[in-house]
């Protein structure tokens, strides 16, 4: 429960949530209550938050509203994580829904048989069969009638008790049974695209072994607070975030980076909740638990993922409000034409609102969960369609295309100064960057066991360096047009030196004292592994000029582009100069995505069309900066998530033109006579099942 002033939020977990129509229910008879001030359904998640104003309107009353829609409404997040399949097929909600299927059908075929003629005239098992099928039907309808909603269930329910009425039992006892196979198709559909979710939840350890003095307990997750000591023996899963105090481990992080090779782990090493602990005994001092977990966020954004509609979902929001009231006009129209009822029951029966509105959030729902599993969080189906359509990718040099971790490989003294005062100076200055190059120095400082002197000021030039004080002395630290803003000459040796250095792929950071160059430190990255391969990779996806921005100088930016096979390479760009480049792209018609360490390169994730950041496990900066965030730092899940864009996006689309074109041509067909109310029934279920398993291809 979160508050925020007067309003505050309740989150529900909803039971039978199958389609778009579900959600738009809740809205609406929500909404006609005062107080209400906000509502999100998640079908994948099965969930409902709801914004309420407490002085208008209490939490019982929002639950008392859902639960009269027919949904089966929990307060808490205890029975979301859901029984496998097996269980729900013999032990849970669908054993009952199955039992009744067969008894209806079983019904059926004896009254094809005629057992009760002998009796009676009158086919009693069809009666029967319609009170046994169509019961939940025409209550469904009922519920929805009483808050003013036009549901296939109101259709299919009129096409029952309209053949009854002119005494079609057994064709109304095969509407019932067609329209029970339908709702149990929707149900299992859904639940099928949103197993990837529940298996990320059911990874999440249920309870933790803590150190009480000399004790070690057993309690409900739950229950763990900062700074607890969790004992996580071999072969258990970690239940906590938290760092290692003692001991070492091999620790599969499959969960949250979707990469199942383990990792060593050791004292001071960050260990994440549900990860798996292979080998050794570990000791970890707790630091988040429960909902601040990493894990526990990246199920958060992909149950909330959906929430972000992909804009194709509109083509199917416009469908689906002109569809009742023209199923219903047709209906009346194909009566008062051919003086049938039996074609304006087909009619009424045929139509299938549902496949429509369950097209685009089905695919949605089983590729979000999917790339998750894949340690590649995409927050929500516009993104996805926005992947399907980028068509120019841009990226960051350093962190990104590079690891991010250079290391100092060269030191130049110039002016009679010795290496040892160079590296001092350089250290004092960037004794509090969190730059990488700074890493790099402090490194070599440390390692060469030279003091690091106390800056008296410090100042930092976006984009060029560093300016500090130290021991009375003016130093800058950066790059040539640093110190060239700062009328600093270098000369001809200092500058052949650093043209040779930056050919090499190295980055030249210029020291100057008093005015006067004294050295020049060179740094180098490494180029990412399997970096070269996955821009291939995106070159037969058909970006074939993707683009370098960098901060760097254009000799060393050139040098890692030409090794990665990049030819547009745009250097010394300040983040200001990348966000307006992204925004020239645009300006020309280019659909961009953005790659970034999504820390540094915010701005221009944020300016793109798409933005994704790499290695994001751990920050909650790069995941809140990107649309799609990669739990691990490999260049092969770029190809990987843009493929799962555009495929999720093509199979919209055909489930869209599935819907539609069935409809259409049912509804044509039930017009003229050709399809009788029973066949229509039939009809009413196969684009459920044609949608189902076009959509099961993105759960492989």
């Amino acid at each position: 429960m979160a508050e925020d002033n007067n309003i505050k939020t309740i989150s529900l977990t909803v039971k039978g949530l199958d389609c778009a129509a579900c959600a738009e229910k809740i809205e609406k008879a929500l909404t006609r209550h005062e107080g209400i001030h906000g509502i999100t359904v998640y079908l994948g998640a099965e969930r409902a938050d709801v914004k309420f104003d407490p002085s208008s309107i209490n939490e019982q009353s929002i639950i008392d509203t859902i639960g009269g829609l027919g949904y089966k409404v929990l307060t808490g997040k205890e029975e979301v994580s859901g029984k496998s399949f097996h269980e729900m097929f013999f032990k849970g909600e669908w054993t009952f829904d199955l039992s009744r299927i067969g008894f209806v059908f079983l019904l059926i075929i004896l009254s094809f048989t005629g057992t009760t003629k002998s009796i009676t005239s009158i086919d009693l098992f069809s009666i029967f069969a319609v009170i046994v099928g169509g019961y939940p039907l025409i209550r469904h309808a009922f519920i929805d009638l009483k808050n003013r909603a036009v549901t296939a269930d109101v259709f299919m329910s009129m096409g029952v008790v309209a053949a009854a009425a002119i005494g079609e039992f057994r064709s109304a006892s095969i509407i019932a049974f067609f329209m029970l196979i339908s709702e149990f198709i929707d149900s299992f559909t859904m639940e099928k695209s949103r197993r990837a979710i529940k298996d990320l939840i059911d990874m999440a350890p249920k309870t933790a072994r803590i150190k009480r003095g000399d004790a070690e307990v057993e309690i409900p997750v739950e229950e763990v607070k900062k700074g607890d000591i969790a004992v996580i023996k071999p072969g258990e899963k970690i239940p906590v975030e938290g760092i290692i105090i003692s001991g070492k481990g091999s620790v599969n992080q499959a969960p949250i980076t979707g990469e199942s090779i383990p990792v060593e782990k050791k004292k001071g090493d960050v260990v994440y909740a549900a990860t798996l602990n292979n080998l050794g005994v570990l000791f970890i001092k707790v630091t988040h638990t429960g909902q601040d977990t990493t894990y526990a966020r990246i199920i958060k954004l992909v149950e909330e993922a959906e929430a972000s509609k992909a804009p194709v979902q509109r083509i199917a929001d416009k469908f689906a409000a002109y569809f009742t009231p023209t199923i219903l006009a047709v209906a009346v129209i194909t009566f008062l034409i051919t003086w049938k009822i039996t074609n304006a029951i087909a009619v009424l029966v045929v139509a299938c609102p549902c496949t429509v509105a369950i097209a685009t959030p089905l695919a949605v729902v089983a590729s979000m969960g999917r790339a998750a599993k894949k340690g590649i969080i995409i927050k929500g189906g516009r993104y996805l369609e926005a992947l399907a359509k980028v068509d120019t990718i841009v990226m960051d040099k350093t962190g990104t295309v590079t690891i991010g971790d250079p290391v100092v490989t060269d030191i130049k003294g110039f002016e009679g100064c010795d290496e040892k005062v160079i590296i001092s100076y350089a250290a004092g200055v960037e004794r509090y960057s969190e730059h990488p190059l700074a890493k790099a120095i402090i490194k070599k400082a440390s390692e060469a066991e030279i003091d690091i002197p106390e800056p008296d000021e410090y100042k930092v030039v976006p984009g060029m360096g560093i300016e500090a004080v130290l021991t009375g002395r003016k130093i800058m630290l950066g790059s040539r047009e640093m110190l060239r803003n700062s009328n600093i000459t270098l000369s001809e040796d200092a500058e052949r030196y650093i043209r040779d250095k930056e050919e090499d792929g190295k980055t030249a950071l210029l020291l100057a004292h008093d005015g006067v160059i004294c050295g020049v430190i060179c740094v180098a990255d490494i180029i990412r592994e399997g970096s070269i391969e996955a821009i291939d990779a995106l070159k037969k996806l058909g970006f074939d000029e993707p683009i370098m921005l960098t901060g760097d100088n254009p000799r060393t930016a050139n040098s890692i582009a030409s090794a990665l096979g990049i030819k547009n390479v745009f250097a010394q760009l300040l983040p200001e100069d990348k966000v307006n480049k992204i925004k020239e792209l645009a300006s020309k018609g280019r659909r961009v995505l953005m790659i970034g360490d999504g820390i540094n390169d915010a701005p221009a994730l944020a300016q793109a069309h798409v933005g994704i950041a790499m290695g994001a496990v751990g920050s909650d900066a790069a995941i809140e900066a990107s649309d799609v965030a990669l739990m691990r730092d490999e260049w092969n899940q770029i190809p990987e998530a843009i493929a799962i864009g555009r495929n999720t996006f093509s199979i919209i689309k055909q489930n869209l033109a599935i819907g539609m074109v069935f409809n259409l041509v049912g509804i044509s067909l039930a017009s003229t006579g050709i399809l009788s109310p029973a066949m229509a029934a039939v009809a009413h279920v196969m684009p459920d099942v044609v949608v189902f398993l076009n959509s099961s291809r993105l759960l492989k």
